[in-house]
């Protein structure tokens, strides 16, 4: 029973990131994540006392899971030793693939930043996932020989959400060879010390 419980709990909170994602954080309703969910809206009700808590679960959800991807992602690159481009390429495929696969998520996340200036119990989930994109950036950097690689993370990272927003807007089927590849080749190559940057073509 606790287990139905459980996954009948995590289906509502998709579902909610499904609505947030498809009409922003605004449209998170009972009867709008039930209808998403299929389920009745008393199963919503059951679960979750208020919309507010519905749009709070699930933001943190949608974070604490891209927190963990992310250490993951750190915890397969930091061994590696690659050059500039290479970490450019494998970076870049990470977040595009997982873009493409779970656009939703990431109109969530970008919520997440909205809803922490008005709802202090989020800001700890925010710190934690930019903590996490932090860590990845400043592993890469540190790989590629920066000088300064906790301040150089900050504009790897401000780049990746910058050009993600961008995608989420734009929807180009060519993101990942055509835009954010090729300018975290060109960044890592301009933080690289010079026997690590990539070579001219």
């Amino acid at each position: 029973m606790y287990q139905k419980g459980e996954r009948r709990s995590e289906e509502i909170l998709r579902a909610t990131l499904r609505v947030i994602g498809a009409r922003g954080a605004d449209a998170v309703t009972h009867r709008a994540v039930a209808r998403e969910a299929g389920v009745p809206v008393s199963s919503t009700t059951y679960y979750f006392d208020s919309k507010e808590e519905l749009l709070e679960r699930a933001l943190v959800m949608a974070a604490r899971e891209e927190t963990e991807r992310l250490e993951r992602l750190v915890l397969d690159l930091a061994p590696s030793a690659l050059s500039a481009d290479e970490w450019a390429a494998a970076v870049s495929a990470q977040l595009a693939g997982d873009l493409a696969e779970d656009p939703a998520k990431h109109v969530a996340l970008f919520e997440l930043g909205l809803e922490a200036a008005r709802t202090p119990a989020l800001r700890a989930e925010l710190a934690r996932w930019q903590e996490a994109n932090l860590r990845l950036a400043e592993v890469g950097c540190r790989a590629v020989g920066s000088d300064e690689p906790g301040l150089d993370a900050r504009v790897v990272v401000a780049t990746l959400t910058g050009l993600m927003l961008e995608q989420l807007a734009s929807q180009r089927e060519d993101f990942e060879t055509g835009v954010l590849r090729p300018a975290l080749t060109r960044l890592f190559g301009q933080l690289a010390a010079p026997s690590r940057a990539v070579a001219p073509l």
